[in-house]
């Protein structure tokens, strides 16, 4: 019990990444959350030169960083975000803390979904539905409240979505509102948690790319979703 509540205390905090670090240092992380220590032995592939819990860590740390950051956002954007982040999904907590967790455990999926082909490539095929299911479990056994629970486990399935968008360049209205008829508010919370998880991972294979790019991918996203979607 004080374990699991020093875990779920530290997700209102400012660095919630350093206090998870901490919780690792002190050999309380994986007493919380045992899968951890299969998150630090798998991840590392073509496109990621860390394991799944040190990319977590960093991609948490990006998105504190840049929430932190008033100039992050454009101004048409801010407040209507703000907003969300904001809002209570229980007692306890709020949107803004559920995404903090979802985002440490947007790839917790990888240790179970990992296959090597027969060139010896790493693939991780349907992590973010193995993810879910295990993200389902870990917020059962944190005592989340089914709220904090339904959202946590609609962050880690749809993780992916940005990068999909970004991959195949189709961001045609048919496409943007389908997925908002899926999402709701919460692509909000998804494009933050893309964006984060895509930016952390390239800035380890090159430090001195533009992220522009991509954030002006998220942005497109939101403002459609703010501005067109939501006034019809």
């Amino acid at each position: 019990m004080e374990l699991r509540d020093e875990l779920l205390d530290s997700l209102i905090l400012d660095n919630t990444y350093i206090k998870l670090e901490d919780l690792d240092k002190e050999e309380k992380l994986e007493k919380i959350i045992p899968i951890v220590k299969d998150m630090k032995i798998v991840g590392e592939c073509r496109y990621h030169v860390v394991d799944v819990y040190k990319h977590s860590i960093y991609s948490l740390k990006e998105l504190e960083e840049d929430m932190r950051d008033v100039s992050f956002f454009r101004s048409h954007l801010k407040d209507k975000i703000k907003l969300y982040l904001e809002a209570k999904v229980d007692n306890k907590f709020n949107r803004y803390n559920i995404l903090k967790l979802g985002l440490f455990l947007h790839d917790v999926g990888k240790p179970r979904s990992k296959t090597t082909d027969s060139t010896g490539r790493t693939h991780f095929k349907g992590h973010e539905i193995i993810g879910e299911k295990i993200g389902e479990e870990i917020a059962t056994n944190l005592n989340l409240s089914l709220m904090a629970k339904e959202l946590l486990c609609k962050y880690i399935r749809n993780h992916m979505i940005l990068l999909v968008l970004y991959k195949t360049d189709d961001m045609s209205k048919e496409r943007l509102f389908k997925i908002f008829d899926e999402l709701g508010d919460d692509i909000i919370g998804v494009m933050l948690l893309g964006y984060a998880d895509i930016v952390a991972t390239r800035k380890l294979l090159n430090p001195n790319e533009d992220m522009g790019v991509i954030k002006t991918y998220m942005e497109y996203v939101l403002t459609n979703y703010i501005y067109k979607y939501k006034q019809n």
